[in-house]
């Protein structure tokens, strides 16, 4: 602190009974520590131990004495009953707390299902466009090929069961034939191609 001179502490001492300048001594800044100084450090009001200095005043192990719930007796028989979730409500505890009277319990984790590891199904609704040696370049297969932009078309034999060489064509849920198919595509807008 730097020596003031008397002059200069009368004078102080007269400007703060001055009713005019009395609001500067009343500034919350006016009486804090300045810049640089290291702050005091503070202390669990219950064991002393020093304590962080935005924490409320107990310590981390102080804070929790009283806090934790002792295991209840008949906790064994709920658990089996309702499991970790219905005892958590039953026992209005959140389920951190259930899980730790599991561990004070000693008992084994719970077991979860687990994925199987099956072959995934493919995404049906794309199917891959044929390459050109695969197409079907007969008139039936390019009625088809137009008719697929309506809806699903592909070859059946008579009872209109799936097979790639069949000799009848299922539209949605008709079973055509050659000729039947290619005149529906036609009254739909295709033209035939001549080769």
């Amino acid at each position: 602190m730097t020596a003031l001179s008397l002059q200069a502490v009368r004078i102080r001492a007269n400007v703060s009974d001055l009713p005019l300048f009395a609001w500067a001594d009343s500034r919350p800044s006016m009486h804090r520590r300045r810049r640089g100084a290291k702050p005091a450090p503070k202390h669990c009001r219950d064991c002393g131990c020093q304590i962080n200095r935005s924490s409320r005043g107990r310590c981390k192990a102080c804070a929790h004495i009283g806090l934790k719930r002792e295991c209840p007796d008949d906790f064994l028989a709920m658990l089996r009953r309702f499991g970790s979730q219905g005892a958590a409500q039953h026992y209005r505890a959140s389920l951190a707390t259930v899980t730790r009277w599991r561990r004070e319990l000693k008992l084994q984790p719970q077991a979860r299902m687990k994925k199987g590891i099956g072959q995934s199904r493919p995404d049906r609704g794309f199917v891959p466009r044929p390459m050109i040696h695969n197409r079907d370049m007969t008139l039936a297969g390019q009625a088809a090929d137009y008719l697929r932009r309506f809806g699903s078309v592909y070859r059946c034999d008579e009872t209109g069961s799936p097979k790639p060489k069949g000799t009848h064509w299922r539209r949605n849920y008709a079973v055509l034939s050659d000729e039947q198919l290619i005149a529906r595509a036609e009254k739909l807008g295709w033209k035939r191609e001549f080769m």
